[in-house]
């Protein structure tokens, strides 16, 4: 493990390790820099760093992928390097979504596609055609709790419901977004939180999105009566 700090320091173990190529995966928090910490080559981009902890999460990785890639390496997507982690045009187990349950992911992808160019997030909670949440900085677990934590029941005032029975995540990447860096993903925790919300199933771009660790994915979805849809463009059109 390296500090930020030493970005001199681990350059130079990658060049000693023979390492020509990088690859961006997992959470990444946004760590508090130590200026007097840093190493000769880290005083030299700490600057461009600090500007860059102020930016949206894919000007951030994008900004740090071309550090590196100043320093000769190559920057590559996890997808090239591991078969399978991402999915064609498919439903992925045995439950199908239902007409509603595109609609929602028709007006999910649209809220998305018009945040994209703020850098805002990569999910939305849709039921009922209805907006229940929106990603920010805060990540997907988050916001699927905060979706779970709705009352979907009439209250004792009389009031409607907040939550919608059903409802779909979608998650997919920001218009323009460099994809070798943050791409988004889903696993066997996304599963849960979504059972959680209480919601019908996920929907992701083809080709667009990690699945991590596939298969147990894939079955807690069956487990729950989730769909599990890798949604091309033409599917969200139809």
């Amino acid at each position: 493990m390296h500090q930020f700090e030493k970005a001199g320091r681990l350059f130079t173990a990658l060049r000693q390790a023979g390492c020509t190529h990088v690859v961006f995966a997992g959470a990444m928090n946004r760590p508090r820099l130590k200026p007097w910490r840093a190493d000769g080559k880290a005083v030299v981009l700490i600057g461009k760093v600090m500007a860059l902890l102020a930016k949206g999460d894919n000007e951030l990785l994008s900004g740090l992928a071309g550090i590196f890639e100043d320093e000769g390496f190559s920057v590559v997507g996890a997808g090239d390097c591991l078969e399978g982690l991402t999915a064609g045009s498919e439903i992925l187990g045995q439950v199908k979504p239902i007409a509603e349950d595109c609609l929602d992911a028709t007006q999910g992808v649209a809220i998305l596609s018009a945040l994209g160019p703020l850098d805002v997030g990569q999910a939305v909670v849709i039921a009922g055609g209805v907006c229940l949440g929106i990603e920010a900085i805060e990540g997907t677990d988050a916001l699927l709790a905060r979706v779970a934590a709705l009352p979907n029941e009439p209250q004792l005032d009389g009031s409607a419901a907040v939550g919608i029975p059903g409802g779909v995540l979608v998650k997919m990447p920001k218009p323009g977004q460099d994809r070798r860096v943050d791409l988004p993903s889903i696993g066997p925790r996304t599963i849960d939180g979504v059972a959680r919300a209480r919601l019908r199933g996920i929907v992701i771009e083809a080709g667009g999105a990690n699945i991590l660790e596939r298969a147990e994915t894939v079955r807690l979805a069956d487990q729950a009566g989730l769909f599990l849809w890798s949604a091309s463009a033409a599917d969200l059109a139809k």
